[in-house]
């Protein structure tokens, strides 16, 4: 799991955990969204040292990077640096399909988007094989 997967998962893993389920899914799914919370919370704040770093500027105090900037470019490379950083989360010990099924059947909430991003968190995921490129 990659940082930059928990950074762009935290609205799915919102909109999911606002959905009616059984409790014992709810339960595992409620635990491991704190765990994800937690890991974006350490990008952001990595993100924000990063923007005072390049505008020479201190922490608690508004930085900004102006957009066409040679900052701009520089933050993007070292974000996107930081964004393909291994995660220490794991992925949950549950298979989406047990997360789908255990959703209240009225609850309609949940789009082909939100699983996307939230299918590789999950345990029976198969990450696709790369492309060999020679």
């Amino acid at each position: 799991m990659l940082l930059g997967q928990i950074f762009q998962s935290t609205n799915s893993w919102a909109k999911l955990s606002r959905v009616n389920m059984k409790p014992k899914i709810a339960l595992t799914i409620l635990r491991y969204s704190k765990a994800v919370s937690a890991e974006y919370d350490l990008v952001e704040e990595k993100r924000k040292a990063l923007i005072h770093e390049i505008t020479k500027t201190e922490p608690g105090t508004e930085a900004k990077i102006e957009p066409g900037s040679d900052d701009l470019a520089e933050y993007v490379n070292r974000f996107n640096e930081i964004l393909q950083l291994d995660s220490s989360v794991e992925q949950i010990q549950l298979k989406l399909s047990e997360a789908v099924d255990a959703v209240d059947e009225k609850d309609e909430t949940l789009t082909v988007q939100d699983l996307a991003v939230l299918e590789p968190f999950f345990d029976d995921y198969v990450q696709p094989e790369q492309e060999k490129t020679e």
